[in-house]
This record gives C-alpha cells, structure tokens and sequence, in this order.
C-alpha cells in the first residue's frame, strides 16, 4: 500500500528543515572554531605592555598555528610582585607578568606562559613529548612535571623551547638547558607535524 503523496511531501520537506538546520548549526560551530584563540588582557596592563603583547600573541599565533584549533583564548595580568617572572594559572587560562621588565623579559614571560596554556588545553600536546624528552637525552619515562619543586622538568625545558622557537633566542638565561634537536621538535609539532 502506497502513502499518499502529500505524505511523501511533508516527510521530504522536514527531511529537507532538518538538513537545513543542521548545516546552518555545522557553518555556525565552523565559523566559531575558526576563530583564532584571542589575548584577553586585564586591566592591570599598561597601554605599552598591552601593544608588546598583542604582538608577541600574533608572533605566537603564527609560530602555532597548526594548533591553535586547540587551545583556547589566554588572559594576561600584570603584578608588581611575584615570586617569578611569569606564571600561569590552567584553571582560569591567565599568564600573570611581573613588571616593569624590559621587553625581552615581558615577552619571553609571555611566550613561557603561552606554551604552558598550549600544554595545559591542548590534548595532542601529549603527543609531543616522547620526542622532545628523546630531543633532551631524558629517558622516556621521566615525569612531565616534577613534584620537586627544584628541579627544572621536561615541562618547563618545553615551554623554553618554545621561547626559543616563537622569538628566535632566548634573551632571558635560565637554567633551563635546551637542545636544538628539542627546539626543532617543538617546531615541527606547532607547524602541524607529528
């Protein structure tokens, strides 16, 4: 027994809403995550550091950009007193900067903290590190952080390779040793390679 046509009619125009409204939501959700994460700076941050930092974050953007489909948007703050140069906060996604600085120490703080947003939000940054422990001469099973809080870990071995990758030099000494194999392997991963 056939259905009548105009069964056939209503059933093929709802089939036809729903393909409708699924792709218009599909073209929203694309357009919203092609965006590019965003620096949300605080009001604690004068006129001339805001300027560095937006753009150290379009240099960072571009060193980065086969990633950046997964990290989100980073706040930055800047405090008169901290403990450190930079520091960075995964639950609310914001880098905290001392200042004054000179603008090598305000953007290699930033960048540090940048990666570490990177790290913290973004799941395939997992997938980097048995190359950059390898790039390091670490063994495989050396722990990302370290609970010692003396040690210089893999994590932040990473985050000044990155610095080194994004600006070219590291212009702030740490005592962060980096090899170039390591910074090469940051490369090649923020560019989109395995």
């Amino acid at each position: 027994m056939s259905r009548p046509a105009l069964g056939r009619g209503v059933k093929n125009g709802l089939i036809l809403f729903a393909l409708v409204v699924l792709l218009s939501g599909n073209t929203a959700s694309c357009r919203t995550a092609g965006q590019p994460p965003r620096l949300v700076v605080d009001g604690s941050v004068a006129a001339d550091f805001e300027a560095l930092a937006l753009e150290t974050w379009d240099q960072f953007l571009v060193a980065f950009r086969a990633r950046s489909g997964c990290f989100g948007d980073v706040h930055v703050r800047a405090v008169y007193a901290l403990d450190s140069r930079a520091g960075y906060d995964p639950d609310t996604a914001t880098a905290t900067v001392l200042v004054p600085g000179t603008p090598a120490m305000l953007q290699s703080g930033l960048v540090h903290e940048w990666a570490h947003h990177v790290e913290f939000q973004c799941n395939e940054q997992q997938d980097l590190r048995p190359a950059f422990l390898a790039a390091q001469g670490l063994p495989s099973d050396t722990p990302w952080r370290s609970p010692d809080e003396s040690a210089i870990s893999p994590s932040e071995q990473y985050a000044e390779a990155a610095i080194e990758f994004v600006l070219g030099t590291r212009p702030i000494p740490t005592e962060a040793h980096v090899t170039r194999e390591a910074i090469r392997v940051v490369q090649e991963w923020a560019e989109g390679g395995e």
